[in-house]
């Protein structure tokens, strides 16, 4: 091994995956990853100071032991629902909804304030709703207004702000629920297919293991890409010399 001086910057494919035990399951990516921070051990330096006439104040013995572990930190804007989970300290459950039905369901509309019906993803040309006194068939656009994702209604007018009964159908709705909050640590393996864009050669970062969690709070309404942070301390495994790897290919 020769010494050669060369500078480095990083572009690279990051792949994670979440770990059971020592180890790693599927791998999510590649991941647009904005930052991928490395913070080397931090040690506590023990000093033996001396008392002494000619050497006071002097250090004569001094060791570093052990201290904080080495710590990873990445931000990513890459967030389908898992990355979007692991950003959010929660974890994601699939949900396949078949189409359900609703008869004559109670409800006293507001005029300008939403009511929320008890089903979600409704059918909206499906929608019926009666004044039971006329009875009148209320006319969707006049007398009330319909969110059909969220379920949400209200009346367009006072003649329309009554109670009234609804009947609907819901569509079927398939696809995947983050539950928030609901996993503060989370333990993943970080693999990073890269090329020093200085020398064009490719370089690889395996991280073996690492528990993270979510330590930044997540803007949904911002003007920008949102994005996550991951923040956590590395761990050597079992088999393992090093918490992590870097490979430079000549």
């Amino acid at each position: 091994m020769s010494y050669k001086d060369t500078g480095l910057i990083f572009a690279g494919n990051i792949y994670m995956a979440k770990m059971v035990g020592d180890n790693p399951t599927e791998f999510a990516g590649p991941i647009n990853v904005t930052r991928l921070e490395l913070t080397p051990p931090q040690p506590e330096e023990i000093v033996r100071t001396s008392f002494e006439r000619d050497t006071f104040g002097q250090a004569l013995d001094s060791v570093n032991l052990p201290g904080e572990a080495p710590r990873i930190a990445m931000d990513f804007d890459s967030l389908p629902s898992e990355l979007l989970a692991d950003a959010l300290a929660g974890t994601v459950e699939g949900f396949d909804e078949a189409v359900k039905t609703a008869t004559a369901e109670p409800v006293t509309l507001s005029n300008g304030m939403w009511m929320k019906l008890p089903l979600s993803h409704i059918d909206a040309s499906s929608i019926v709703v009666t004044d039971p006194v006329g009875p009148t068939v209320l006319v969707r656009g006049d007398d009330y207004q319909i969110e059909a994702v969220t379920g949400l209604i209200r009346a367009l007018n006072d003649t329309a702000a009554v109670a009234v009964t609804v009947d609907y159908d819901t569509l079927a709705a398939k696809g995947n629920r983050v539950l928030g909050a609901t996993e503060i640590s989370k333990k993943r393996q970080v693999i990073m297919d890269g090329v020093n864009l200085v020398t064009g050669k490719p370089a690889a970062v395996t991280v073996w293991a690492a528990t993270f969690s979510a330590t930044q709070a997540m803007d949904l309404m911002s003007r920008e890409f949102v994005s996550g942070t991951l923040e956590g301390t590395m761990i050597t495994p079992e088999g393992k010399t090093s918490p992590y790897e870097i490979d430079f290919v000549e």
